[in-house]
């Protein structure tokens, strides 16, 4: 029993050392849940902060960046959420100061959401979601619902203060909502502003330990440990289908990122090789590296089902597809010696990311940055092989999957993609080749069944032959040995 733990001490010692060689490059995991090296896939081209920033006119700016805790990209403009100086930064796509709005207005904002009509704002110190047009004059706002959770005046000794974190909207204009202290979920809100109700609470977890010890307390003494609360969730995005997209706490395991439907029910795609946690690995803490598991602190979704999240554990960022592939790894953590012309390829504390157009923005609170990332050719054709895939061209996605390989060939996931297009196209010898390169024993096996029934059509015809000239064969033998069997006995006779 000791050897077998030693051993079994030594291979995740092994794994977690795999990781920290791995902590200045781009890494992603083998379908075995090794961590092997991999093509980098995004690469930090700019990055905007107080020093840097200019106008149209190419002139630097009086304003200065405070802690900045959420972004968002929408057309040709970029939008900044200073918790500090509580204001937003509205920018060009082209890194442009245009403006900054909500002086007097706003008190400890920490979440931004914006539509063709409107721009909502979570604003967390006065209570309320504050809505401004796209003038940056306010508009309106929502406050808290009449719910006795919530208390409806400063005068109220029970309830909670309503404090929106964050926040997105629907194409229909439906308003959800992640608030402080609040366990019942997401809260939803009408295009009006109404509440609506509250969607897709976590549940409640307990150890095998705590569930023993249930069954043995009295309900006073339940009552006297108080309440298990289920956890709250940490950030949200919707996508175009109106899904919502949510990251919760690592107290969720492997339902740590959500997708859910209009009723609440977790219905995101879980076919990947490992599940969608981050790093796999939970590395003992220590005092000089970022180490311990990932914890997720922001989502988004582009337009083709990949989606992304921000470990604020490591300032790692995880892709995956819409079918929960982990298509690459990108950001770290780090200090800021590491810098050439301004670009600096480490976090401090990342906060929020969002994409915009082809690029992905990241702002860090503490450096009070963006970031700017940009796709290498690797990424780049990875993102084409998985939205062709999505879009139901297989045999441009097997092309461009392909194409990945001369950049990336330890790339299983394009064996794997390569495979599936074969398995549509109805090439099922050469999917099976594929699917086993991949690992991909799914594939393998939807190839197998129709392989093994083309063969059969093949050969059956030839069985067929074969045996019915042994059966006339066999039949004119016997049919000459009773003959003969005859004669010999007239003659006897």
């Amino acid at each position: 029993m000791k050897k077998i733990l030693i051993v079994i001490f030594l291979s995740i010692i092994t794994l977690n050392l795999q990781i920290l060689r791995v902590a200045g490059k781009s890494y992603n995991y083998s379908p075995l849940g090794e961590v092997v090296y991999s093509a980098e896939a995004l690469s930090v081209t700019q990055v905007i902060d107080s020093d840097n920033i200019r106008d149209e006119f190419n002139q630097p700016i009086s304003t200065s960046f405070g802690e900045l805790v959420d972004v968002f990209g929408l057309e040709d403009k970029i939008y900044l959420v200073d918790r500090t100086n509580s204001i937003v930064h509205v920018l060009s796509d082209k890194y442009e100061y245009i403006r900054s709005f909500g002086e007097t207005l706003l008190t400890n904002p920490q979440g931004i959401f914006v539509t063709d009509e409107f721009i909502y704002v979570a604003d967390t110190g006065n209570f309320r979601i504050a809505i401004f047009d796209h003038n940056y004059d306010y508009s309106s706002e929502i406050l808290a619902p009449s719910d006795p959770t919530f208390k409806q005046n400063p005068e109220d000794k029970s309830g909670y203060d309503f404090k929106p974190l964050k926040i997105t909207v629907n194409r229909t204009g439906r308003i959800y909502v992640i608030a402080d202290q609040i366990f019942e979920g997401i809260m939803d809100f009408n295009p009006d502003g109404s509440f609506s109700r509250y969607l897709g609470a976590n549940t409640v977890t307990l150890s095998v330990w705590e569930a023993f010890w249930l069954k043995l307390t009295s309900e006073e003494q339940r009552q006297a440990q108080g309440y298990r609360l289920a956890t709250t969730f940490k950030n949200l995005m919707v996508d175009d289908m109106g899904y919502l997209y949510t990251v919760s706490d690592v107290t969720e395991g492997e339902r740590v990122i959500k997708k859910l439907n209009y009723k609440g029910i977790d219905v995101l795609t879980r076919n990947g090789y490992i599940p969608q946690v981050g790093d796999l690995v939970t590395v003992p803490r220590s005092q000089n590296l970022p180490v311990g598991p990932s914890e997720f602190i922001d989502i988004d979704v582009n337009d083709f089902g990949n989606y992304m999240v921000l470990d604020s554990t490591r300032g790692r960022i995880f892709t995956y597809d819409f079918e929960g592939n982990l298509l690459y790894v990108f950001g770290q953590l780090g200090n800021l010696t590491n810098t050439t012309n301004n670009v600096r390829d480490r976090f401090l504390k990342p906060t929020a990311l969002k994409y915009f157009n082809s690029k992905v923005l990241v702002v860090d609170s503490i450096n009070k940055n963006l970031v700017v990332f940009e796709y290498t050719e690797f990424g780049r054709l990875v993102n084409e092989a998985t939205k062709l895939y999505y879009e139901g061209d297989y045999q441009g996605a097997k092309d461009t999957w392909e194409d990945v390989l001369v950049v990336n060939t330890n790339y299983y996931l394009a064996y794997k993609g390569i495979a599936k297009a074969l398995l549509r196209e109805g090439d099922y010898e050469k999917a099976m080749e594929y699917s086993k390169l991949g690992y991909d024993d799914l594939t393998y096996s939807s190839a197998y069944q129709p392989y093994r029934y083309e063969r059969v059509v093949v050969v059956f015809p030839y069985l067929l032959s074969v045996s019915f000239a042994y059966l006339i064969f066999t039949f004119v033998k016997s049919a000459k040995q009773a003959i003969n069997k005859a004669k010999e006995e007239d003659e006897i006779g």
